[in-house]
């Protein structure tokens, strides 16, 4: 089961209740939203319940990126990222990424969840 943007009907996700459902990012779809910290900008291209493709953008000083500092935070408990290693990233510079989750993410019509990068809140993630 592959859960990407619904704007488009290729890309729209069959949730095993029968239905399609879309994810948001604080409130746009998935391919639209940007999130914004002060050391880079990520997009997510794609999301299954194993993984995450990410793309990282630097729009400053270059940075050391570290994905095992991604989470997914639900009210009751957090799915950690497996350990790929530190990636340098230069000023200007954009890197595509993936990032495997330790257990499978609970994607449920309704669902809300966190997606947080070293502790501090990223983006609330909405299962519609």
């Amino acid at each position: 089961m592959v859960f990407r943007s619904a704007r488009e009907p290729a890309l729209a996700i069959r949730c095993r209740f029968g239905g399609e459902v879309a994810l948001r990012f604080n409130g746009k779809d998935m391919k639209e939203a940007v999130l914004k910290t002060d050391q880079f900008e990520m997009r997510i291209l794609d999301f299954t319940p194993d993984r995450m493709r990410i793309q990282v953008r630097n729009p400053g000083q270059p940075f050391n990126f570290v994905p095992r500092f991604l989470d997914i935070a639900y009210p009751d408990r957090t799915i950690a990222v497996k350990d790929t290693g530190i990636i340098a990233i230069a000023t200007g510079k954009t890197i595509e990424q993936v990032v495997d989750f330790q257990e499978r993410v609970r994607i449920e019509p309704f669902l809300m969840m966190d997606l947080r990068y070293a502790r501090r809140k990223l983006a609330t993630i909405t299962v519609e």
